[in-house]
């Protein structure tokens, strides 16, 4: 039996990725970027934030296919859909974290009300990002192992949050974009 099949060790990989993702992006922010890389190479990483958006933006395509397929009652082709939103998701994060181990955070430049809309996008992605990460482990997991309205209950919570996190990270990342020091 495997640990996706045993609910209790399944509950506690992703308690443990629920609190530890969290942390170590927290940490990340905390840590100097790496001192040994050179100017070329630092500067070539950021086309991971661009790299990040589209992994973004792509799982939001995903999560609007497995929407319109699970109406369509497709449950294959919904299945996919989230599987591969996730997986993009888990690519997003280990890109996210590579990126913010090698490079200094970058600073927003605008002024005015587009300052203040930016902040809240981004103080709201933020928090829901980091919430969402049980939320969809557990959606995802009641799916897969057809525990179907258990998945139904979570999964009318963890879609529209899933969806708001995926479009504000393309959203931030075309906001700060310009201010990138490439």
């Amino acid at each position: 039996m495997s640990w996706i099949e045993n609910e209790k060790a399944a509950r506690r990989v992703i308690w443990a990725a629920a609190i530890a993702v969290p942390v170590v992006v927290a940490v990340l922010f905390m840590l100097p970027p790496a001192e040994s890389l050179s100017e070329d190479t630092r500067r070539s990483l950021y086309l991971l934030p661009a790299l990040n958006a589209v992994f973004n933006g792509t799982a939001f395509l995903c999560l609007t296919v497995a929407f319109i397929a699970i109406r369509r009652k497709n449950i294959p082709v919904h299945r996919a859909a989230t599987t591969t939103a996730l997986g993009l998701s888990v690519l997003f994060l280990i890109s996210y974290v590579a990126f913010h181990l090698t490079t200094e955070s970058t600073k927003f430049g605008g002024e005015g009300w587009v300052r203040t809309v930016y902040f809240i996008i981004l103080l709201s992605h933020i928090l829901l990002s980091a919430t969402i990460i049980p939320l969809v482990l557990f959606t995802w997991l009641r799916g897969f192992t057809m525990q179907v309205e258990k998945h139904r209950r979570i999964a009318r919570i963890t879609w529209p949050l899933w969806m708001y996190v995926t479009l504000t990270g393309v959203i931030v990342y075309l906001m700060i974009s310009p201010y990138y020091p490439v």
